[in-house]
């Protein structure tokens, strides 16, 4: 197979008295092997099949584990035993400032074997010409300073959309969007920064352009901001800005999603040197009435031919990313990220077998959701469909207990409000001085008059509630406009876990002034400059009932956190 040209095959057709040249049996070998590439190639794509992990066997060096893989062009690339090599002996290596992160390629290569004199050559007059009985197929390891670009990545350019922002071979910035979306489908854009180790704190902010799409998140002006956290010390940076798609009941088959930038909005900022030479960026992102997958699928298999099967000039696989820090007049290896670009090649067999098991998982969690549905309902117990421990209806039960004074009662012995509280540390000068972790909230008056034997209970809780939770949305917007109570590691991992960091909440009262404070403790870096927490006040021992119904009402939330953390 000539790279990426489609060549018909043909295959030797034998018959007695036929004359048999090199011509012939070179046909023979590459009828085959091609046939066989072309299928390695459209079926199974690129990438490694099993092994070939890379890891940092000292400050210079780097292991390559056993492993075997497909190239673009569906050659087999095998390495047959662990290897260790010096990095700064591999081809490619030229990183003389050590200035830059470099990638670890793997190619497919062909060697001669076993050297004989041919008969022809003896024959004539040097008896020096000599070729290879065998031809090795191996393997290529080198270094490349430079990624491959975003458009290259052939399977990852079908599902998604990524426009490089700024790239200087130190630090990179980029920008990945869907290429489909379904109407009023909440989606994200995703801003990656890559930098060197020792490249300086790094921020970066623009103010987007829509066309067919809304902010679904609200913005510190307005804007998409990044900065780099204070402590710094990773290479790679992902931050996510959530969308929602509109929905033009006029253009009912599609619509497309501009996403651009309005002019002179644009800054990057790389310790104190200020960039405004960016990429104009203006990524698309068609909507339509069918799902992602069937889109994706239908331009998977609408290719041509000659795009499906073409590959770049020099076919490699990336199979490490290796951070370098500069030490002196040398350098030495700080981390090493296997296959940065995910590029696997999976059996099909096991597809099969993950396909079923999630299927198996969705019934089963299907049909316990019904059991527990029929179980609740079968109680008389209404379920809330959200997965997130909130406080009972207290206002609901209020109205039960006092029907003909429910919002006379509610405004003398319920009070709730938001309040955010700034999370911006102090400027650390001394190397003594430890970071802050604490946060503190202005005074809050919690309007509710007080006697002399009556006391306010308080309880706060992390609050991700939409501005404009009054607006009918659909179920899938609903989880970010959410109030989180107890530990908070409880969904992480699942669709309903936060985007905040964890915290722990304290408040603490003024009975004689009628106003408390609301502190917060954050347990992980983050680069939100505000959290925004919910607060509860309830007046207790003010009438027959009110009282045990505060009282209830908070046990019975906290109960509710403690037995969601238990399971």
């Amino acid at each position: 197979m000539n790279r990426s040209r489609y060549i018909p095959f043909e295959r030797n057709r034998y018959f007695y008295g036929k004359l048999l040249t090199v011509r012939d049996f070179m046909s023979e070998q590459t009828y085959y092997s091609d046939k066989r590439r072309l299928s390695n190639r459209l079926l199974f794509g690129s990438g490694v099949i099993t092994g070939l992990q890379v890891v940092a066997v000292d400050d210079k060096s780097i292991s390559i584990e056993a492993g075997a893989a497909l190239d673009q062009l569906g050659r087999e690339i095998i390495v047959p035993s662990p290897v260790t090599m010096k990095l700064s002996n591999m081809d490619g290596f030229t990183n003389n400032d050590y200035a830059k992160n470099v990638y670890l390629c793997l190619a497919y290569d062909e060697k001669g074997k076993e050297p004989v004199h041919t008969v022809t050559g003896s024959l004539g007059a040097n008896e020096e010409v000599s070729e290879h009985n065998r031809i090795l197929e191996s393997y290529r390891l080198y270094v490349k300073e430079q990624p491959p670009a975003p458009s290259a990545l052939e399977y990852d350019a079908l599902i998604e959309d990524t426009t490089v922002w700024y790239d200087d071979g130190q630090v990179r910035v980029l920008q990945t969007v869907p290429r489909y979306v379904e109407p009023g489908q909440l989606f994200h854009i995703e801003l990656t920064v890559e930098k060197t180790l020792q490249t300086p704190h790094i921020s970066f902010e623009y103010e987007p352009e829509l066309l067919h799409a809304e902010l679904a998140e609200e913005l510190i002006q307005g804007k998409i901001v990044f900065s780099e956290p204070t402590d710094g010390g990773a290479a790679s940076y992902k931050k996510r800005i959530s969308l929602r798609a509109l929905h033009n009941e006029e253009q009912e088959n599609k619509q497309v999603i501009s996403i651009g930038v309005k002019a002179g909005t644009a800054k990057l900022v790389i310790g104190d040197k200020l960039i405004y030479e960016l990429s104009n960026i203006k990524q698309m992102i068609e909507t339509a009435g069918q799902s992602a997958l069937e889109r994706i699928l239908e331009a998977f298999h609408s290719r041509s031919l000659d795009r499906a099967i073409e590959s770049p000039a020099e076919p490699c696989l990336y199979i490490a990313k290796i951070h370098l820090l500069q030490m002196g007049a040398s350098y030495v290896i700080d981390q090493v990220e296997s296959l940065p670009f995910k590029d696997y090649v999976i059996n099909p067999t096991l597809l099969y077998k993950l396909l079923a098991a999630a299927d198996k998982e969705a019934h089963d969690y299907s049909a316990a959701s019904k059991a527990g549905t029929d179980a609740a309902k079968a109680m008389g117990i209404e379920q809330d469909s959200a997965a997130i421990v909130q406080f009972p209806d207290i206002e609901q039960e209020f109205k039960e207990l006092f029907p003909q004074e429910h919002e006379e009662v509610k405004e003398r012995y319920i009070a709730s409000g938001t309040v955010e509280i700034s999370i911006v540390p102090q400027t650390v000068k001394k190397w003594y001085q430890r970071r802050q972790k604490n946060f503190y909230s202005e005074e809050i008056e919690h309007g509710l008059e007080i006697g002399a034997n009556e006391a306010v209970l308080l309880t706060a809780a992390l609050s991700d509630e939409s501005e404009h939770s009054d607006i009918p949305v659909p179920e899938m917007w609903q989880r970010s406009n959410s109030i989180y109570t107890g530990p908070q590691e409880i969904f992480e991992g699942s669709e309903y876990a936060s985007s905040y960091p964890r915290i722990s909440i304290g408040t603490v009262q003024f009975p004689k002034k009628g106003s408390f404070r609301i502190g917060i403790r954050l347990h992980q870096k983050t680069e939100r400059t505000r959290i925004k927490i919910r607060w509860w006040a309830v007046k207790a021992e003010a009438g027959e009932h009110a009282d045990s119904l505060a009282s209830d009402a908070i046990n019975e939330g906290w109960q509710s956190a403690a037995a969601a953390k238990q399971q």
